[in-house]
């Protein structure tokens, strides 16, 4: 597995020092929703940057909504195709969607209705992602966080429905952990796993040994891409000591 760091772009300097191989950063590092010539400088900073974007997290700001009545679809869909459009430019090849306040389904407002908007979401950015070599992860979130798609059967649920290659299933440990679910749930989930997060292991909910039979089922889905610590990072040098730990459990030697 290869073991990367979400940070913002002026940390990718101390996640290549801790010895990270690629970061993860939020998709609004591309201004999805500003012009070419005000990307440009960013575009110039992140390909010379000394560790590539290969993922990218946050895909939506907290005001778009891809749920409930007020979409704004025309909007949406200017910010997809721009968004991933600039990624795919910068060597990204993972995007995920956890997106807890764009999906967030409103009091009153159908969950079915609000799985449809999500499913048509999906689809615009599967259209965009396409000829682009893009995959994007649907991140299950906790039940404290969201209250729509909240564990791994669910986002598998969603991805079969679609059926779409552009489109996967990415587990977060510390989200499983904190509602009590599983390990196991991703060898279940296999086929579509497309990404992984975890937070610094000592804070995953629970003991070591939850931290452990998640790294081992992994293994056991023949899961071998990315999987990226994700933290608010206090320090450039805690960036180093999860590092550390994460390769106990996650490294190839694990």
């Amino acid at each position: 597995m290869r073991l990367g760091c979400c940070v913002t772009p002026d940390l990718i300097d101390a996640a290549a020092a801790a010895g990270y191989d690629y970061v993860e950063l939020p998709v609004a590092a591309v201004l999805p929703e500003r012009p070419e010539t005000e990307f440009e400088p960013v575009r110039q900073q992140l390909r010379s940057a000394p560790l590539k974007p290969e993922a990218w997290q946050f895909l939506l700001p907290p005001e778009l909504k891809v749920a409930g009545p007020d979409v704004n679809w025309p909007r949406v869909a200017r910010y997809a195709y721009t968004a991933l459009r600039r990624i795919s430019d910068l060597g990204g090849a993972v995007v995920a969607f956890g997106s807890a306040e764009g999906r967030y389904v409103p009091e009153g407002f159908s969950t079915n209705n609000a799985l449809d908007q999500i499913t048509e979401f999906l689809r615009v950015c599967a259209a965009s992602a396409r000829s682009r070599g893009l995959i994007i992860g649907i991140e299950p979130l906790s039940q404290s966080r969201c209250n729509v798609i909240n564990s791994v059967p669910e986002a598998v649920a969603l991805a079969r429905s679609m059926n779409l290659p552009e489109v996967g299933v990415l587990p977060d440990a510390f989200h499983m952990a904190a509602d009590g679910h599983s390990p196991l749930d991703v060898v279940d989930a296999a086929e579509w796993l497309t990404h992984v997060h975890i937070p610094p292991t000592e804070a995953i909910p629970g003991d070591d040994n939850w931290t452990r039979e998640f790294a081992e089922a992994l293994r056991m889905a023949d899961y071998d891409w990315r999987v990226s610590v994700q933290s608010d990072w206090a320090e450039p040098q805690d960036m180093t000591r999860a590092l550390e730990r994460v390769r106990e459990y996650f490294g190839d030697a694990a």
